[in-house]
């Protein structure tokens, strides 16, 4: 994992969690990187608010008052807008949380669980702001983690096909944003170093976003790709969250595949 996504995190944990881990020594460049990286992800006001919590320490002070300036800038900005932000749910993994709300009408707190699970395992799936999904869902935990009846929630997990996808969540809320796993609501999985591996690929894999495959149609009536790289960054992906959510991986290829289709250039 790069330094800059390190010291990203790092500032996540102090304004979140109020976590006054040290930061690692960057130039301004690096600093410039991860200020980018918070705005790629949605989450520069709360990686601002880190900044703001751990601006006592020397490396936390070498950040160029310039760009200082407009991250504070950004940050106002970003909360304006984080009152109309919302990330909704496909309509099958919708449906699945409508009939588990309609069934157990009183587990209000294992429903708010189970629909921050969903909800970032799918903006994991389709790298759509999983680190902002990542941190409310950390969030949560803090918050009712140690009121959820986690019998329940295991049961619903495993009706829904997420239990391993909730093992990941939880593994990266531990190394990521310094969870403690005595504070998880999910079961933690027994081969701890493959699974931490495979977070800090996760975490190492960013900044992206979320590319589009482009087809073109020639004067034949054969259609080819004209975004080579994008087709193998989606099967990549889909390949490494596979084996923890097989059938929604494989929906969101494919449901890139055909949203490129549909734009065809002539």
């Amino acid at each position: 994992m790069h330094i800059t996504t390190r010291n990203l995190f790092l500032l996540l944990r102090a304004g979140a969690f109020g976590q006054q881990d040290r930061l690692e020594p960057m130039s301004a460049w690096k600093w410039r990187k991860t200020y980018q990286l918070a705005v790629a992800h949605g989450v520069e006001a709360e990686a601002y608010e880190g900044l703001e919590v751990v601006s006592d320490q020397f490396f936390a002070q070498l950040v160029p008052d310039e760009l200082r300036s407009r991250w504070a800038d950004c940050a106002a900005e970003a909360r304006r807008r984080s009152q109309n932000r919302s990330t909704e749910l496909p309509a099958r993994l919708s449906k699945q949380l409508d009939n588990i709300v309609e069934s157990y009408p009183e587990a209000t707190v294992e429903h708010g669980m189970l629909e921050g699970i969903m909800l970032l395992s799918y903006s994991l799936l389709t790298d759509d702001c999983w680190v902002l999904r990542l941190l409310a869902l950390g969030e949560q935990v803090r918050e009712m983690g140690q009121r959820v009846n986690r019998e329940l929630l295991q049961k619903w997990l495993r009706q829904t096909r997420l239990a391993r996808m909730a093992q990941l969540e939880g593994a990266m809320l531990v190394m990521l944003m310094g969870v403690q796993p005595e504070e998880l609501p999910m079961a933690m999985p027994r081969r701890k170093d493959a699974i931490n591996a495979q977070v800090d690929a996760i975490a190492s894999a960013i900044p992206h976003g979320r590319e589009q495959w482009q087809f073109e149609q020639g004067k034949n009536i054969f259609v080819h790709t004209t975004n080579a790289s994008a087709m193998v960054w989606n099967a990549r992906r889909a390949a490494r969250f596979f084996a923890y959510s097989p059938r929604e991986s494989l929906n969101q290829l494919f449901s890139s595949f055909r949203l490129s289709l549909k734009n065809i250039e002539e």
